[in-house]
């Protein structure tokens, strides 16, 4: 990874105007350098160059099984904990199913139940849980009459618990979600032998009102929560890889909801396999919104090359909508087997707090620039006069 990057003016006039002089056959020898050398130095109107120095990722140890344990047990963690756990959730293979859950659960408020299961929400609330749990589930597991059950009993308890925002489509993609995760058939491989489980609805109704508290702003009226996410999506886009921004610009895509806003309705999980879903909940219960703000810019950075190369709306919009997200599990698939996964979220900043925008503070080394430099705008100054001949067909 790189240890520096030089902060550059990118996409203006006259660095496309320099890029393509430097390329040109008509430039040689000490004038194409003394030209480089300009470029490189024009990077601010100020009278420094900046350089952007970012710390090397530390290795993070991982957790044995009886830290694990304690963990469980153990209510408030500090953030080198949260680091550490997040870590070894991530990368330590064979973590037993119950042991997972309990880690879970250690974040979730629980309460009794009870009442919220013992009444019926609204007809018009209902009818409309009652269209939707049928089409939530997209594999075996979450084609079954115990399933659809589940989610409807949850689903109609929740509109009881929270009335404000009873029930929107794509509520059931995230209990749905959280049925299959803690649900035990879904995790019958997991299970440790001669060890009886019950299954508690409760648990999994509880898991998802935690969630829904830090996500209720996106299912209330007039969405101030898409409207708020969105706007900050498109603050860090601009600052960490604003080519995408202007790109889509380019393409008619002037509004970023058209293409994101699923993302957040549906807490990345629609449609994903359900150790996707295990990663997004597990940094989720660590980290919180700021885990899928940046989740979303790092997988936008990570096929920013991709995303500037497709140049029809008909290839970005399916690109966004069914693709990136599935293709990029399978890349962190790969990571986690050669051990770089961990690294990788350090260096797209998945494990901060807060969302990322870049170093708005970053550790810099300032270098003053010569008193007597070149101007780009006298560049052309070093060119032939004959190269302008051929420039106008002379």
């Amino acid at each position: 990874m790189k240890q520096s990057v030089i902060r550059q003016r990118r996409g203006s006039f006259d660095s496309q105007i320099f890029s393509s002089l430097l390329q040109s056959n008509f430039i040689v020898g000490d004038q194409k350098k003394l030209i480089d050398d300009e470029i490189i130095n024009y990077q601010i109107d100020d009278e420094f160059e900046m350089i952007e120095k970012q710390p090397k990722n530390i290795p993070i140890p991982l957790y044995n099984n009886d830290q694990l344990h304690k963990i469980s047990k153990n209510q408030f963690l500090g953030e080198n904990q949260k680091l550490q756990l997040a870590a070894t959730l991530i990368q330590q293979r064979g973590i037993p199913y119950l042991k997972r859950k309990a880690i879970w659960m250690t974040f979730i408020e629980k309460g009794d139940a009870k009442i919220y299961f013992s009444k019926k929400p609204p007809y018009l609330v209902e009818d409309q849980i009652n269209k939707d749990v049928p089409r939530t589930g997209y594999d075996d597991k979450m084609n079954t009459k115990k399933y659809n059950t589940l989610l409807y009993r949850i689903l109609c308890a929740y509109a009881i618990y929270n009335p404000k925002i009873g029930y929107t489509q794509g509520m059931n993609i995230i209990c749905g979600k959280i049925i299959l995760l803690l649900s035990i058939d879904g995790n019958d491989k997991q299970l440790e032998e001669d060890v009886e489980v019950f299954e508690d609805e409760e648990e999994m109704f509880w898991m998802f009102v935690h969630l829904m508290k830090s996500m209720q702003d996106l299912f209330i009226q007039d969405v101030p929560g898409i409207l708020r996410r969105i706007q900050q999506l498109e603050q860090m886009l601009q600052s960490r890889c604003n080519e995408i921004i202007v790109h889509l610009q380019c393409n008619n895509i002037e509004n970023l909801c058209q293409c994101f806003s699923q993302y957040y309705f549906t807490m990345l999980m629609q449609k994903q396999e359900k150790k996707f879903a295990r990663l997004i909940l597990e940094m989720f219960l660590l980290y919180g919104e700021a885990f899928i703000q940046n989740f979303i810019v790092g997988v936008l950075e990570f096929y920013q090359m991709k995303i500037t190369r497709m140049n029809e709306l008909e290839k970005l919009m399916p690109f966004f909508r069914d693709t990136m997200i599935t293709s990029y599990y399978q890349e962190l698939k790969k990571l986690k087997k050669q051990n770089q996964i961990i690294q990788h979220f350090q260096q797209y900043h998945y494990f901060d707090v807060e969302p990322y925008f870049g170093n708005v503070q970053p550790i810099i080394q300032i270098v003053q620039k010569q008193e007597i430099h070149l101007n780009p705008k006298n560049i052309f100054k070093l060119l032939p006069k004959i190269w302008f001949g051929k420039v106008l067909g002379q």
